[in-house]
């Protein structure tokens, strides 16, 4: 009688749960690491715990999310071809931009004119005429220039 193992003893089925829990844990842990090692190329060191994190909460998710970011790391390759020239394209089109020139194009600036007596001139007008700065700073200009 003392080999059979009574199934009713609660410490038996405690170390018996213990046991399957532990081994689930286990597996787990290896089904996480097999898909991280599947997907060292999109996973970094830096965003391995939060991957993990992710498997194991939802695996579904997380490897879909996991394709489509090896998918546009894929696509974000350059393809250079051998021998041609490195060819930089502006990132604003100054062809057309149209600069607005200063009030100063058409006159003569007085000698003793400088920079902050049009800043604080522009700071008066634009609290006494509530417009933006950037109209004050040009009436401001056209004011103390010369024509």
């Amino acid at each position: 009688m003392s080999d059979e193992v009574v199934v009713n003893d609660p410490e038996f089925l405690r170390v018996q749960i213990g046991q399957l829990a532990a081994q689930c844990v286990g597996l787990e842990n290896e089904l996480v690491n097999r898909d991280i090692a599947d997907f060292a190329d999109v996973i970094t060191d830096d965003s391995r715990v939060f991957w993990s994190e992710q498997l194991l909460a939802n695996r579904t998710g997380a490897m879909t999310a996991l394709n489509a970011v090896r998918g546009r790391v894929a696509v974000v390759e350059p393809v250079v071809s051998p021998g041609a020239p490195d060819v930089r394209h502006p990132l604003h089109n100054r062809a057309t931009a149209r600069p607005i020139p200063p009030a100063i194009v058409g006159g003569v600036v007085k000698p003793e004119v400088n920079a902050a007596k049009i800043r604080n001139r522009a700071h008066e007008i634009a609290k006494a005429d509530r417009v933006p700065f950037s109209e004050a700073f040009r009436r401001a200009e056209r004011e103390i220039v010369e024509k």
